[in-house]
């Protein structure tokens, strides 16, 4: 659409190589979202892992409680169920009635055997340590010995995930309080009710979960890559066609644009067309007198022609003389010549103030005596008001106005010839004028019919008027609505229904930033 004006249209929607900027803002949402989400499972993942690490510890601190509670259980001896050298208990082996060996298994052994038994089939490690074993077997690892160190400070739980060859595990401990079953064997060691004799440390496969959670992660993958292919897509092709409409929008409001601007012009045309034919009347009596004169001049220059023949011929005589009348010629050829002239001025005058009413397109910002352009105006209008109104001014000294001239003799016309048409019969039109520290106003009042609420709505509305078809295209108001806008002022509507009409219009006396011409 290489004619269609690209300024008007925003950047990002006029070259589609900013939309890749959406695209990498989209792609940065969704790959936000997918990375939380993927990172929520992993937590959720660990969440569930823990919960069972912590099942198991109470399960064991459970069987240990009923254990100690009994004072330890007595198992067969087998050859994975030995003796347990580090019980000092003069009932450790004891022998049945039928002559089976019984070994007693205390909480600490009984905690270690069912430790070996979960590894042997699930891979889940359990075992307990403590800062000061009995056992050195149960002496605490690096990672151990710092959650030892944290019980000590009051901490109720450690847990961590650790990586390694077998796909990582999750680490979890907590702390055994010293309970009054178990002084039995560990007051010996200092310990009371209460103290923190160790801890149980479980240890879970965690490569199962990072399996599980992986393929969610997959799934998921799929799924935030279609979601962003099809927002992405739609995305682009709800851009393009808002960029089709975009341009087909421009060209039509451009296309409108002129034809209001060709329309402005017309109306404003057809007003000097109107002026020009109330003029018309204006101009015709001094041309009329102008040609009344220049008939009674060329007979006198017949007569004296005449006279001046004969005088060179020899031939004129006194009763010539007296008959040309010569001292009248000569008394009313001044008051023609003076007649003449005064209408020639009178018609230069409505010319060039009809010219300048016309050439609308072609003036300047300039200081002007608004005063003065009022009285032009009024000039102007006077045909078209003579028959309507009687005229009153009342102008106020006013400072020098920064306006376009030609657009404000255009604004006053529009009120002149509006307050004209709202009188019925024969009325009276008033001009005013005045200033405060910062606007000169002028104002025109008419005691035609006035106007309701609805019409001073609507007053200065493109096409809007009261009259019937074909009497006018209620543009003037409007245009001089704009023209005042353009200038940095307003207009002011004060109407009751009945009692006129006043229309005062607002101008800054400080230079008005210039505006596209109206």
């Amino acid at each position: 659409m290489p004619h269609t004006p690209t300024a008007v249209i925003p950047l990002a929607i006029r070259q589609r190589r900013w939309w890749l900027v959406f695209l990498l803002v989209w792609a940065a949402v969704v790959g936000g979202a997918f990375y939380a989400h993927t990172l929520n499972m992993r937590q959720q993942g660990i969440a569930v892992a823990l919960e069972g690490a912590r099942n198991m510890f109470n399960m064991v601190v459970l069987t240990r409680s009923w254990n100690a509670s009994h004072g330890g259980v007595y198992v067969p001896i087998t050859p994975e169920t030995q003796p347990n050298p580090y019980l000092e208990d003069p009932q450790r082996d004891v022998l049945t009635t039928t002559g089976v060996a019984l070994t007693k298994v205390n909480p600490a052994y009984m905690t270690r055997l069912i430790g070996n038994l979960a590894n042997a089939q699930s891979g889940a490690v359990f075992r307990l340590t403590s800062l000061h074993p009995i056992r050195p077997a149960n002496a605490p690892d690096a990672w151990e010995l710092g959650a030892l160190s944290l019980f000590e400070q009051g901490q109720k739980e450690v847990m961590s995930v650790q990586a390694d060859a077998q796909g990582g595990h999750l680490r979890y401990m907590a702390p055994l309080p010293v309970l009054q079953s178990c002084l039995a064997c560990h007051a010996k060691q200092g310990y009371k009710v209460g103290d923190v004799r160790g801890g149980i440390s479980v240890s879970l496969p965690f490569a199962p979960i990072t399996r599980a959670t992986q393929a969610n992660v997959q799934e998921d993958a799929l799924i935030y890559g279609l979601v962003f292919l099809l927002v992405a897509g739609s995305g682009w092709a709800l851009l393009e066609l808002l960029r089709r409409r975009w341009f087909d929008l421009v060209e039509k409001a451009l296309a409108l644009s002129e034809s209001q601007r060709q329309l402005l012009q017309a109306e404003k045309l057809a007003s000097v067309g109107q002026l020009a034919a109330g003029m018309a009347h204006e101009i015709n009596n001094p041309v009329g007198f102008v040609t009344s004169n220049l008939g009674s001049l060329k007979h006198y220059t017949d007569n004296l022609m005449q006279l001046l023949e004969a005088s060179r011929a020899g031939r004129a005589t006194a009763a010539d003389f007296a008959a040309a009348d010569i001292d009248f010629i000569k008394e009313d050829l001044g008051d023609l010549f003076q007649e003449s002239q005064d209408g020639l001025k009178r018609v230069k005058t409505l010319v060039a103030q009809l010219t300048s009413f016309s050439q609308v397109d072609k003036v300047a910002w300039q200081l002007t005596d608004l005063n003065a352009n009022l009285e032009d105006a009024l000039q102007m209008a006077w045909p078209r008001l003579q028959d309507k109104a009687e005229m009153v001014r009342e102008f106020d000294q006013l400072p020098p106005v920064p306006c376009k001239v030609a657009h404000i003799n255009q604004v006053a016309m529009a009120l002149l010839l509006n307050a004209a048409q709202a009188i019925a019969g024969r009325g009276q039109i008033t001009v005013r004028t005045g200033a405060d520290a910062t606007h000169a106003w002028f104002e025109v009042s008419d005691t035609g019919c006035g106007m309701s609420a609805e019409v001073r709505q609507r007053l200065f509305e493109p096409f809007f008027t009261t009259r019937e078809v074909g009497q006018g295209t209620g543009l003037g108001l409007s245009v001089a609505y704009d023209t005042v806008r353009a200038h940095g002022g307003r207009i002011e509507v004060h109407s009751t229904p009945g009692h006129g009409s006043t229309l005062r219009v607002w101008l800054p006396l400080k230079p008005h930033a210039p505006q596209p011409d109206i």
